[in-house]
């Protein structure tokens, strides 16, 4: 199965919301660099896409609501960092060392459910 077939997970209100950052190969360049990967192989591609759609699962989460992964500046920073802790294998850190910014996202979004 091809990664942009495993990407089509659907987020937000009513879960009726694509998040395209999944196809954005620019960003998907940025955290690459990001991550000082400057090699191009099959198998660090895929694992740098995973690292961005376990990014912004987790984000999403515990935001609570849909996040504009694709304008929103300090998200991407944020789902950057994330990528960084799971390239480390250290993502159990993440939410504990980005929770400022991490509660910015849940006052800016507005957390569903609350």
């Amino acid at each position: 199965m091809k990664y942009e077939d495993l990407v089509k997970i659907k987020f937000g209100i009513n879960g009726d919301v694509e998040n395209n950052i999944y196809d954005d190969e620019n960003f998907f360049k940025e955290v690459k660099r990001a991550l000082n990967i400057t090699w191009d192989d099959d198998d660090t591609n895929a694992s740098v896409k995973d690292y961005i759609k376990n990014g912004a699962t987790v984000l999403q989460n515990d935001v609570g609501s849909y996040i504009d992964f694709t304008t929103d500046i300090l998200a991407r920073k944020l789902l950057k960092t994330y990528c960084r802790y799971e390239r480390n294998n250290s993502e159990e850190y993440f939410i504990d060392n980005n929770l400022q910014d991490i509660l910015k996202l849940e006052v800016k979004y507005g957390k569903e459910n609350v």
